[in-house]
């Protein structure tokens, strides 16, 4: 116990003699971290100096220019004419809306009258009952034959008022005569005055019958005319009343489609009331639109557009089927809210397992303006479309030209190039003036077969030697 509290007094007092070892070690210690830091640096840096100077200097490399692996293609002077590919939508050339003409009851319908279905030319497809116009026939038949017997009755009469006309006058040279003669016998005293007055009388008496016969016959010839007029009327009555019959039943005009109908047997109907629609399958026809610019270039163009040949492709079914078709028509206006002009292309028979129906929304080729003496180049030769870039003893010079149209993958140019030049093809980003470029070239294999090099990639380059 006593040694106990010996120790913990002589801590609490402080013995400066052990405290100062303590001290003198946490010294030493990052001085010696230190000087061996410094001595690692100067070691590595002994070393490196050491390998610099001991080094062998490498021979300087000769220059090498780049030559780039390209496709061409030859410029050849020739007459192009592109095509243009445009979407329009299929209509019927020739269609009709049956309307039956006469009002009345439904009593027969053609069994294919439905939608969709094809009827021949000439096929009944209606009939209203007729009972009531076949009587307007036979009333105006009767009619018209009791005109004719009233002007038959006319004609006999006028015969006889011409033959009674002829005695008449007859008797009138006759009594004219007996008064010249009683004159002279008169005046030579064998015939009274009352006997000449009494041939007077006759001679009178018979003039008035020649006058009466001739003003009968001027209004039996008046009454005819007016008879005549009605006779007309008559006939013109009776073809309304036949036709009114034959209208009773409505018949296809041509070979067609039904397209609509709304019609069924017992139904009532009023005059021209439509009861079906129908159209010509082999009349179709393909409306397009062109622009202004489409239609400029081929308005002036030495052929003509109408009866230019087009192709119309309709894609149905996972397939595409095309049918031939020709340019027979212009819109008479422009279609401003299509932005260019209408254009009717009539559709040809093709022989394929679908038809072309109306409505349907179809691709068309249509050929464009033919440019004479141009050039057909890659789309990839054409550069800021002002510009190409041609291979002269394996370097590109650069060549303007004037861009003209564009035909699928490929563009019509003219300009500054010959036929034969070789035209850069290829997507090359470091094209420019004098850049060494050359074909793919054929690498050979070991058992001696040619094989051609895969083109460099767009900017990739051959180190030549």
């Amino acid at each position: 116990m006593l040694d106990r509290a010996d120790k913990r007094a002589e801590i609490e007092t402080g013995d400066d003699s052990q405290a100062v070892v303590p001290a003198r070690r946490g010294l030493f210690r990052p001085i010696a971290q230190f000087a061996l830091m410094a001595l690692v640096l100067a070691g590595g840096w002994a070393g490196m100096q050491y390998l610099v100077s001991t080094r062998a200097d490498p021979a300087p490399k000769p220059f090498t220019p780049l030559v780039y692996t390209v496709e061409t293609a030859t410029a050849n002077r020739a007459d192009n004419r592109p095509v243009i590919r445009l979407y329009g939508q299929v209509d019927t050339g020739r269609s009709v809306d049956l309307r039956v003409a006469v009002s009345g009851d439904v009593v027969e319908i053609h069994p294919d009258l439905v939608a969709g279905r094809r009827v021949e030319a000439g096929a009944v497809l209606l009939k209203v009952d007729p009972f009531l116009y076949e009587g307007a026939v036979v009333e105006a038949r009767a009619n018209l034959d009791s005109m004719r017997a009233a002007i038959d009755e006319i004609d006999a009469r006028l015969a006889a008022e011409r033959e009674q006309l002829e005695g008449a006058e007859a008797q009138l040279a006759l009594a004219s005569s007996d008064l010249e003669r009683a004159l002279s016998l008169a005046s030579s005293g064998a015939l009274t005055d009352k006997q000449v007055d009494d041939r007077r009388l006759i001679l009178s008496q018979r003039e008035q019958a020649v006058s009466q016969r001739r003003n009968n016959i001027l209004i039996a010839e008046a009454q005819r005319a007016q008879q005549e007029a009605n006779l007309l009327r008559l006939e013109w009555k009776l073809r309304e009343a036949e036709r009114r019959l034959s209208d009773t039943v409505v018949t296809a005009p041509f070979d067609a489609i039904i397209s609509e109908e709304s019609i069924e047997a017992g139904r009532s109907v009023n005059a021209n009331e439509a009861v079906a629609s129908i159209y010509d399958d082999t009349a179709l026809e393909a409306r397009f639109t062109l622009t202004n610019a489409q239609y400029g270039r081929m308005a002036t163009d030495a052929d003509p557009l109408l009866g230019r040949a087009v192709e119309v492709t309709w894609s149905v079914g996972g397939a595409d089927y095309t049918w031939p078709a020709t340019i027979d028509r212009i819109g008479a206006r422009v279609a401003a809210e299509r932005g260019g002009v209408e254009v009717f292309a009539s559709i040809s028979e093709a022989n394929h397992p679908v038809r072309l129906r109306p409505g349907a929304f179809v691709a068309l080729t249509v050929p464009d303006r033919n440019w004479r003496s141009t050039f057909r180049l890659p789309e990839t030769a054409i550069r800021d479309s002002d510009h190409v870039f041609v291979v002269v003893d394996g370097k590109l010079e650069r060549r303007d030209v004037r861009l003209i149209a564009w035909d699928g993958e490929d563009a019509i140019v003219d300009g500054n190039l010959d036929g034969g030049d070789e035209v850069l093809a290829t997507r090359l980003t470091e094209a420019s003036e004098g850049v060494l470029v050359r074909a793919p070239t054929a690498a050979v294999l070991p058992d001696g077969d040619a094989v051609p090099e895969q083109p460099a990639a767009d900017g990739a380059a051959d180190s030549g030697q």
